[in-house]
């Protein structure tokens, strides 16, 4: 079990005897849709009940499904875990769980990086999933090991990858974790973890 199967389970029982666990979502790709700065991919949306999701991935999923097809799931490759988490995303939508399930506009790109780069300054960052703008910008302040960081960022298929599952289940609640963008917001409303996306919609 992981914190995306925790997140699942809340889902669960929020839903449980509302009939929504059997309605259909679908999973599409939308090149044109405005992204996240931070991980590397395309927008595979989830749409539900009118509305959408997104989550970043190189690894996107074209499906109809049930949400209920999450329920109990092993969710063995990070195909799967992306695809559990835009349904998350596009059903906390639907249910106004949570905000920011659309991505910002590329003109509020750099006053995030800034405001971001405040929030974290003087410390040791771990990246969990590729986010070249960050490794970037934060330069020495990214570390090459979890052991080492004062604090993780965890952004698109970091979150769902074999090795940003095991690191996140390792150290949640023992080091600070912020979680960036649309592709994350979903699951940090179900289990109230740190979420970062001042612009998004």
């Amino acid at each position: 079990m992981s914190f995306l199967h925790d997140a699942i389970a809340k889902l669960e029982k929020t839903l449980e005897d509302s009939g929504c666990e059997h309605g259909i979502v679908t999973l599409g790709v939308n090149y044109d849709a405005d992204v996240c700065q931070y991980p590397k991919g395309v927008c595979m949306e989830g749409h539900f009940g009118g509305k959408s999701g997104q989550f970043i991935t190189n690894e996107p999923v074209r499906a109809n499904t049930r949400i209920s097809f999450m329920y109990g799931a092993p969710l063995k490759d990070q195909k799967q875990r992306g695809a559990a988490s835009v349904i998350i995303n596009a059903v906390s939508a639907f249910l106004c769980l949570t905000r920011k399930l659309q991505s910002c506009t590329p003109d509020h790109y750099a006053p995030c990086l800034e405001e971001l780069s405040r929030e974290v300054a003087g410390k040791r960052i771990y990246l969990i999933g590729p986010m070249p703008v960050l490794e970037r910008a934060l330069g020495r302040q990214v570390v090459d090991s979890p052991e080492a960081a004062d604090l993780f960022l965890v952004a698109g298929d970091g979150m769902t990858s074999d090795k940003g599952v095991a690191c996140i289940d390792e150290y949640l609640g023992k080091k600070q974790m912020i979680f960036l963008g649309p592709s994350t917001a979903g699951v940090c409303g179900l289990m109230n973890l740190e979420h970062w996306c001042p612009y998004g919609r």
